[in-house]
């Protein structure tokens, strides 16, 4: 009787015993499983802010433009014609991919730089995240508003040319289209109404915030038609001139000097055209029209004299007299119309 109750109290100190150990194990598994969430806790704030910016970035590798544009707080405005998922799909050397940085945060500012490559060009751009919500220990994150891209496309010539970008004529009327966009290159189509001039099509490329934008430029170019009436317009305004009996006929380059002072007077004048200048025009628009020049020309001049004191007259005739011209030919509704640079005898 006595051994079965000594036998009692051991069972119960083996019993402590192991609920000690398994106590102690599971003490032991608590903090372990702590320190790893601990860690992928921190793991997982840090790695926030580079999260919302890659999946900006790989919305608009993968030609999702609404999407991007929402994770990037980009709202469309009146106007904004390439800020949309049709337009987007138009565009041609999209970002392709990317390699993000750390986030770095300095002065209370989040930024996270990527490098980015477009088309066959690299750049680095720079995207500020700001806080969300979230738990102190555990932050959300999302996008600053984003920046769109700017392109600009400048169509010089005359009126009659206009354009679509991407499928879509922009409102504005200014002389270079300045449009929001994503990062891309945009379809531009030109048209003309007139068989004188046109423009070449092409692409116009987008330039991202803080870089320096210059315009995509079609400019008008003669067609053969063009020429030729640019050409006879010329030509026309040089035989009005010498259709003049003006001894300085006005725009025009070529003069003599009508000088009673020695008691004569001139009148009856006469121009006859010795050498027609070559008409030298250049392809492609420049400051308000066509460059036109023309050198080597000469006329001479034949005229009355009256004497002043008797009345008695005779004939006077010049010399050869040389003469050039410059100036600019563009189109109206009337079509082809010359402007001469200097119009007062001089030589352009």
């Amino acid at each position: 009787m006595s051994t079965e109750s000594e036998a009692a109290p051991a069972k119960r100190t083996v019993r402590v015993r192991w609920f000690w150990w398994v106590l102690a194990a599971a003490a032991v598994l608590c903090t372990a499983v702590g320190a790893f969430f601990s860690v992928t806790t921190v793991a997982a704030a840090q790695s926030m802010p580079r999260t919302v910016v890659a999946r900006y970035l790989d919305a608009l590798v993968h030609g999702h433009a609404r999407e991007a544009m929402t994770l990037g707080g980009i709202t469309p405005r009146s106007g904004d014609i390439l800020l949309t998922q049709k337009a987007y799909a138009t565009a041609t050397d999209r970002i392709t991919s990317f390699t993000l940085g750390a986030p770095v945060t300095r002065k209370g500012v989040t930024t996270v730089d990527a490098t980015v490559e477009q088309g066959d060009r690299p750049y680095h751009r720079s995207f500020r995240v700001v806080r969300a919500g979230g738990l102190p220990f555990l932050p959300l994150w999302k996008l600053a508003p984003v920046t769109p891209d700017t392109v600009e496309v400048e169509t010089p010539g005359p009126s009659g040319l206009s354009f679509t970008i991407a499928g879509v004529t922009p409102s504005s009327d200014d002389a270079v289209a300045k449009l929001r966009a994503l990062p891309g290159s945009y379809p531009v189509k030109v048209s003309s109404s007139s068989a004188d001039y046109s423009a070449k099509s092409g692409v116009a490329i987008s330039h991202p915030v803080g870089s320096v934008v210059t315009p995509t430029v079609f400019a008008a170019e003669l067609s053969e038609t063009g020429y030729a009436d640019a050409k006879k317009a010329v030509e026309d305004w040089l035989d009005a001139c010498l259709a003049t009996q003006d001894a300085a006929p006005a725009n025009c380059p070529f003069l003599v000097k009508d000088e009673t002072a020695n008691g004569v007077r001139l009148s009856d004048l006469r121009w006859a055209l010795v050498t027609r200048p070559e008409v030298d025009m250049y392809g492609d628009w420049h400051d308000g029209g066509w460059d036109v020049r023309g050198s080597g020309g000469s006329v001479t001049a034949t005229a009355k004299v009256t004497r002043l004191a008797d009345g008695a007259t005779g004939q006077v005739s010049t010399g050869d007299i040389p003469f050039a011209y410059s100036g600019t030919v563009t189109f109206t509704g009337d079509g082809a119309v010359f402007t001469p640079a200097r119009g007062d005898g001089s030589q352009g």
